[in-house]
C-alpha cells in the first residue's frame, strides 16, 4: 500500500494503522510525483491511500488517475472536504472508497477490508 498525504502527522497516524493491521507500506509520497516513482519501484502493491487536496500544484484525484492508468493501483481517498467527492465522482474516477477527515482506524480497516474481500 502507498500513502499520498502531505501533512505529516496524518501521514504517520496512517501508516501506523496500517502496519498495526499487518499490512505492508510501500512508502508515503507528499505529492504526485514521489508516489508515482515508488509505484515505479520494485515493490508492487495495488493500493493508494490518498489525499485529495495535496500541498502546491498537485493534486490527488489527478495522482490517482496517473496510478491506475500507469500502474493498475485503486485508489482510497481521504480528505476533509466532501465535496471532493463529488468532483472525483463528476471527472469519472471511481475511488474504491471516500472517507471523510478527521477518520477513525476502524473506517481505514473496513474499507479494506471491503477492498479485499471484492477481489
Amino acid at each position: 500500500m502507498l500513502i499520498v498525504e502531505d501533512e505529516p502527522l496524518i501521514a504517520m497516524d496512517l501508516q501506523d494503522i496500517l502496519e498495526d493491521a499487518g499490512h505492508t507500506v510501500v512508502g508515503v509520497a507528499p505529492a504526485m510525483q514521489q508516489a508515482l516513482d515508488l509505484a515505479a519501484g520494485a515493490v508492487p502493491f495495488d493500493v493508494a491511500i490518498l489525499d485529495i487536496d495535496l500541498a502546491g500544484s498537485d493534486d490527488g484525484i489527478e495522482t490517482a488517475h496517473r496510478l491506475r492508468g500507469e500502474h493498475g493501483i485503486d485508489a482510497l481517498f481521504v480528505s476533509a472536504r466532501r465535496e471532493e467527492e463529488a468532483r472525483a465522482q463528476e471527472l469519472g474516477w471511481k475511488p474504491i472508497g471516500f472517507i471523510a477527515k478527521p477518520f477513525m482506524e476502524s473506517q481505514i480497516l473496513a474499507a479494506l477490508e471491503w477492498v479485499e474481500a471484492k477481489r
